[in-house]
């Protein structure tokens, strides 16, 4: 696993689906030359994410990369392959903020989501996050994953861990060692900290406990989200 993904970036893998989703507009360079191109996309409508009105036009790719985007037409012959695509569109992949990513190793190409042209989901959501998070992270990197993913941190599966289901509060050892799997989870990629406040165990916390680890997940930078009672 390379360090990168430790400081949380998205967990990548290059998935292209027809739609071409998977690439980003706003990655657009400069034509980079007379190099040639791997993928032209050519009679599409153009969505870049900026808001912009949408336009009909031409994406060359080389690599990963966008490295042209014309609103006329580019030379086919300058692409190693073509992809017409007239009456479609061509925009940015969607992202999927809160994905409940629990078949991932069982289905590592995702089609479900890249098919409806979702390439980066955020998983871990409702407090029910995998744990230890970096041998869950090794075991996707090791199948190869069909688009980008994230995790949160989860409190129903951290509490669990400690405390079983046990309906009361934590004791102040219960809540420093919660506290340390959120860092713990935190410094292995996680985006954040989810709750499902409704689901056990998670309905049995009060909000001082929630408070307390929310903020070790702030402490590094992270999110909060919340499954509300």
């Amino acid at each position: 696993m390379s360090a990168p993904l430790r400081s949380r970036p998205l967990f990548a893998a290059a998935f292209t689906s027809l739609a071409l989703t998977s690439l980003v507009l706003s990655a657009c360079a400069p034509n980079a030359g007379t190099e040639p191109w791997d993928l032209l996309i050519t009679g599409g409508m153009i969505i870049d994410g900026t808001g912009a009105p949408a336009f009909a036009g031409d994406v060359a790719i080389r690599g990963d990369r966008i490295v042209e985007i014309s609103a006329g037409p580019l030379a086919r012959s300058a692409a190693a392959r073509v992809i017409e695509a007239d009456g479609l569109v061509v925009a940015p992949g969607f992202i999927d903020a809160h994905a409940h990513l629990d078949p991932l190793l069982d289905l590592p190409g995702a089609q479900s989501h890249v098919r409806q042209g979702v390439t980066t989901a955020l998983g871990g959501p409702d407090g029910g996050g995998p744990w230890p998070l970096d041998a869950y992270l090794d075991s996707a990197s090791a199948l190869g994953l069909g688009m980008n993913v994230a995790f949160l941190a989860g409190h129903n599966t951290i509490r669990r861990e400690v405390m079983g289901t046990a309906n009361r509060a934590p004791a102040p050892d219960e809540l420093a060692r919660m506290q340390t799997m959120v860092a713990q989870a935190m410094g292995q990629g996680a985006w954040g900290l989810s709750t499902g406040l409704r689901y056990v165990p998670g309905t049995y916390s009060n909000v001082d406990e929630v408070v307390a680890l929310a903020e070790v997940a702030a402490d590094s930078g992270g999110i909060y989200t919340s499954h509300l009672r």
